[in-house]
């Protein structure tokens, strides 16, 4: 189970990873655009939301976000500290999809953000014990 565990660690490492390097690169060199990521197939809400968060500078911090938390993952020494860094994005990324897109209008933007939030998840509840120890230190 280790090993399973290890692999979707760098799995998930590699896909925030290269979110975040591809839009941030996306926006520097292009500037933001709605069509790029099919947020124009959304209801208005959606819309405006998404728009709201990635024109702002919270747009810049979840991409820089993503980059830090791969990096991290894929270190043999820091790796929890991803996990945890990312958490409250992929719990907010989550609640987004699961509010404002259900049913599913643009399925590979919903599969996506449901990947990254559940092997989040996965992976924290799998090594529970071994945060939950971080937090509180066990009487000596």
């Amino acid at each position: 189970m280790r090993k399973l565990m290890t692999i979707l660690r760098y799995v998930f490492a590699v896909m925030i990873l290269l979110f975040g390097i591809m839009s941030t690169y996306e926006i520097f060199a292009n500037g933001y655009d709605p069509q790029s990521e099919g947020i124009l197939l959304f209801g208005d809400t959606f819309k405006n939301l998404h728009d709201a968060i990635m024109l702002s500078y919270l747009g810049y911090v979840v991409r820089i976000a993503q980059i830090i938390a791969g990096v991290l993952l894929i270190t043999k020494k820091y790796w929890w500290i991803g996990l945890l860094f990312y958490l409250p994005f992929s719990v907010n990324i989550f609640l987004i999809h699961i509010i404002h897109d259900m049913p599913p209008v643009h399925i590979g933007f919903f599969a996506s953000g449901m990947l990254v939030s559940i092997l989040n998840f996965v992976l924290v509840f799998y090594e529970k014990d071994r945060l939950k120890n971080l937090i509180i230190q066990p009487n000596k």
